[in-house]
């Protein structure tokens, strides 16, 4: 048994994780199925409209993705490139919402073992209602949240708590400009498995070179938290993925997805076909 493994495993014993948190179990049990590096993939839920974009997380799970992450469409995705900037806006004006959203991830769950993560930014989750999201998270056998603008500083909030009543994983983000101590007061206060760890500054969609800085700060972050990572913004490629293996536990792809369900639909073709392609591409 691993370092991790057995952190997880006391973790799970003394949160009574077997009982309690279903969601984080199901997120341990993935990490620890197979050898090698596992893929998140982002979709943003009521691109290009719901049915579609049921389609589409159907076709991710199907071809291979080991987590699945839907983005509740917001209006002002501040941490997004345009890729995801313009899918959440037509998301919105198809008539996408958190319930909708919502409605499909729980379909999705009779569908897929794979964890479902929730991600929105903190506008949609107050709008409709902290406590009634975790819920329904729960209710639906959903797995975790992850929140790109939670000020984790205020207390008032108690989104972290109100996961964690219902078993659900609040992820952390580590920035590269998170120092080594913040990150492991962040990851010694979560309950989460794992942590998202954000490669590079600005928004997603540019391509971000896996450079030895890159793979360094990874194993840094590795011996300070000992917590699982998954570290996105910029993986389109491959050779990102390939760059990465051995170096962290799960890469995640958002963007080049999007632009693939993107391309296929100005082409006349099926975007769940399309990223279903590329996932298996990912995949090798």
């Amino acid at each position: 048994m691993t370092g991790i493994e057995r952190q997880t495993q006391a973790s799970a014993q003394g949160n009574g994780l077997e009982e309690h948190a279903p969601g984080m179990r199901r997120i341990t049990r993935t990490f620890e199925s197979s050898e090698g590096m596992k893929l998140m993939t982002h979709a943003v839920c009521g691109y290009p409209d719901m049915e579609a974009s049921a389609q589409i997380l159907e076709a991710m799970a199907a071809s291979g993705a080991d987590f699945i992450e839907a983005q509740l469409p917001f209006s002002e995705p501040s941490a997004d490139g345009k890729a995801i900037v313009d899918a959440n806006s037509a998301a919105l004006r198809s008539g996408s919402s958190t319930e909708a959203c919502l409605r499909a991830l729980e379909v999705l769950r009779g569908k897929t073992e794979a964890p479902i993560l929730v991600m929105s930014y903190l506008n949609p989750l107050l709008a409709y209602g902290i406590d009634a999201l975790v819920e329904r998270m729960r209710g639906s056998a959903l797995d975790g949240l992850i929140v790109p603008d939670y000020p984790d500083d205020e207390p008032e909030l108690e989104l972290a708590e109100k996961c964690s009543a219902q078993g659900l994983a609040l992820v952390p983000l580590i920035a590269p400009t998170t120092s080594l101590e913040r990150a492991r007061g962040l990851a010694e206060a979560s309950e989460s498995p794992f942590l998202y760890v954000v490669l590079r500054l600005g928004v997603t969609g540019r391509k971000t070179e896996v450079d030895a800085q890159a793979i360094e700060r990874m194993a840094e972050l590795k011996r300070a938290t000992g917590k699982y990572l998954a570290a996105g913004f910029g993986l389109r490629e491959r050779s990102q993925l390939d760059a990465l293996r051995g170096k962290v536990d799960c890469a995640i792809v958002g963007s080049a997805l999007v632009d693939a369900a993107r391309r296929a639909i100005e082409e006349g073709h099926d975007p769940a076909q399309a990223v279903g392609n590329l996932v298996r591409q990912l995949r090798g």
